[in-house]
């Protein structure tokens, strides 16, 4: 049976925690559909 590694979770780069990187990068997400929502329907 080989052997595992525990691999250290590391902190992000910035937002202190991957929660919130998570959470920053739905809300951007978000964003970014509904912008391409509005403009699909104010140029139809």
């Amino acid at each position: 049976m080989p052997h595992t590694r525990d691999v250290p979770d590391d902190p992000p780069p910035f937002l202190r925690s991957w929660r919130r990187v998570y959470i920053a990068t739905l809300i951007y997400l978000v964003l970014i559909i509904t912008t391409a929502w509005i403009f699909t329907r104010f140029y139809r």
